[in-house]
């Protein structure tokens, strides 16, 4: 703990105490303050309020719809020849599958 001399009184008579001898005067500083603090918690309440927002959005997913439509057109005229037709002729028993094959726009 620093003294500030300086800011002391001058030397003053003191109450009830006298001086001995050669004693000298005693010099009486200003009262110093020495603060102790403490501190005590108090809540403090805060509040935050929240809003729920229940959002919908729509997503637009496309889905696929086909037409079909059947047309019967006249074909070439053929003569038969005699050995040939449905499972007869150079194939045998190990003939193609008949029937239109796969179409190549994706029919569902």
């Amino acid at each position: 703990m620093m003294h500030n001399h300086n800011r002391c009184m001058k030397p003053q008579q003191m109450p009830q105490m006298q001086p001995c001898g050669n004693q000298a005067q005693p010099v009486i500083c200003p009262t110093q303050y020495r603060f102790h603090d403490t501190f005590s918690p108090q809540e403090l309440p805060v509040v935050h309020p929240f809003v729920n927002v229940n959002r919908q959005h729509t997503v637009q997913i496309p889905r696929h719809y086909y037409t079909e439509v059947n047309e019967t057109m006249m074909g070439q005229t053929v003569q038969a020849m005699p050995g040939y037709g449905p499972g007869m002729g150079q194939w045998g028993s190990q003939r193609p599958p008949m029937g239109p094959g796969p179409m190549p726009w994706g029919r569902r």
